[in-house]
């Protein structure tokens, strides 16, 4: 259970950070002249959108693990790590083809829906229609242990993404914009894939 509890905790703070999950909204939070208030509550119910449909992609993979809980335990706790590696490693393939896979909002084209309640929308459906893969490692392992495992993973990824994003902007507001968030976006996924492949050998040697 600490490694369970361990790896989502790190996985959600990841996330949070991760600069498609905040600079748009601050980008285009200043483009639209919002307040430091409206552009929270835009990143809030964004964020919210896409945790839900991460969330909910997860129950759905806790499902498989609780089916497959009573014959196949031990395969599925060697089969964890082995799928953390392995998506690990697609990042920095990634990474090495020059490709963003975490590109989630295209600040740009978002724009022009130029109403306040439009852009809520558009941001809110392009955050739905994407959910994240790196947490449903976490959702398979947290279905072999119970429903109870499960929801500690829901509640952690939740709030620390959401609590993540909603600082991340309000730092932004405040001038984080001036260091140059280039390196990280150029980087995101090597720091992702690197993140993955540590999680798969701690968790292999340390049982969820």
């Amino acid at each position: 259970m600490d490694a369970l509890i361990t790896g989502s905790l790190l996985l959600s703070v990841l996330h949070a950070l991760i600069p498609s999950h905040w600079l748009p909204f601050v980008t285009i939070g200043q483009t639209e002249q919002w307040s430091l208030r409206q552009t929270l509550v835009v990143t809030a119910i964004s964020g919210l959108a896409h945790t839900i449909s991460t969330t909910l992609l997860g129950i759905l993979v806790s499902l498989a693990g609780w089916q497959l809980a009573e014959g196949y335990q031990n395969l599925l706790e060697r089969a964890i790590p082995l799928l953390l590696l392995m998506l690990g490693l697609w990042y920095l393939m990634q990474h090495l083809r020059h490709r963003h896979v975490h590109d989630h909002i295209d600040a740009g084209s978002v724009r022009k829906a130029r109403s306040f309640s439009a852009l809520i929308l558009s941001l809110g459906v392009v955050m739905f229609l994407s959910p994240c893969l790196e947490i449903e490692a976490y959702f398979l392992s947290a279905g072999v242990q119970g429903w109870g495992a499960v929801v500690l993973v829901a509640i952690i990824y939740n709030v620390i993404t959401l609590s993540g994003m909603l600082l991340m902007v309000t730092l932004g507001r405040r001038g984080l914009k001036r260091i140059n968030s280039h390196w990280f976006e150029h980087h995101e996924n090597l720091i992702t894939g690197l993140t993955l492949v540590g999680l798969a050998v701690f968790n292999f040697f340390i049982e969820f």
